[in-house]
């Protein structure tokens, strides 16, 4: 089990213990209207579902102080690039986290997963997350439509670029990957507990 940690935040995996603040986070209208796969209304039996990562995937929980504030990730694409993703509760907006923990999550694709490059994707009107993807040094590339889960229509959106040669030129962030032991791992899931 991968962890990420930052100045401020640890990036670890989703733990079932997450499910009832995901479903509140993740399911306010101004977060999941932001997201092209979350639900609203986000029931809790649907959180548990999306909690659990799909082939290719790694999804981060975003902890600060212990406790939930959203999620990070990537998903590989057959080209072998990572389409990166990532939310954060209303009340964490404006205060740099979602920056912070992306730069993580693509620096961790970088180098651990040796990634050539990042895709991103905003809604036109989600102006916070093209913010971020800027600071990153993401470039746009082009425009479309994405499907909108919690809007229940395709959403016009602006899709970005990373090459790994360009990012890894950006100031390095402070960060530092801890990988459980496996013995640790092994007896916690015979504990049932996470790692």
């Amino acid at each position: 089990m991968v962890t990420v940690v930052t100045e401020r935040l640890l990036l670890r995996p989703f733990r079932r213990s997450d499910v009832t603040q995901f479903a509140r986070l993740a399911g306010d209208w101004g977060v999941a209207s932001m997201t092209s796969d979350i639900p609203h209304p986000l029931t809790e039996a649907q959180a548990v579902a999306w909690l659990k990562p799909g082939r290719g995937e790694v999804r981060f929980a975003i902890e600060l102080g212990g406790q939930l504030i959203g999620g990070a990730g990537f998903y590989r694409r057959r080209s072998g690039a990572a389409e990166l993703g990532f939310w954060l509760g209303r009340q964490w907006w404006g205060c740099g986290y979602a920056t912070e923990a992306t730069r993580a999550v693509v620096r961790h694709g970088f180098e651990a997963r040796r990634l050539p490059g990042f895709t991103s994707s905003h809604f036109v009107d989600n102006h916070a997350s093209a913010g971020v993807l800027r600071k990153l040094g993401f470039e746009p590339v082009g425009r479309g439509r994405i499907a909108c889960v919690a809007r229940g229509h395709d959403v016009e959106a602006v899709t970005y670029w990373l090459p790994a040669k360009r990012a890894m030129r950006a100031q390095p962030m402070p960060a530092r990957t801890e990988t459980a032991p496996r013995w640790r791992a092994w007896l916690s899931r015979l504990a049932g507990r996470p790692a």
